[in-house]
């Protein structure tokens, strides 16, 4: 579950719609709800056949109200 101080958060943003699909994978977040972390994969092995589905908690990146894509968009081309 959420810890107490982020749920009292008003700039907490969990949201799954902050995934990256990259290379052979989807990076999605996870929150601790098992049944909505699960639906969020499940839906994502679905939506990108062939492509591993890795959920990483993002807490503290939610807490400042982002998501994978904010800390991700500015990666370079290697």
């Amino acid at each position: 579950m959420v810890a107490a101080d982020m749920r009292n958060n008003p700039d907490f943003a969990p949201g799954y719609i902050h995934y990256l699909p990259i290379n052979g994978a989807v990076i999605a977040p996870q929150f601790g709800d098992a049944a909505a972390d699960k639906y969020c994969k499940d839906l994502l092995t679905t939506l990108y056949p062939g492509r591993v589905v890795e959920q990483l908690n993002i807490d503290p990146i939610a807490a400042g109200g982002g998501g994978i894509h904010c800390v991700t968009k500015h990666l370079p081309l290697v």
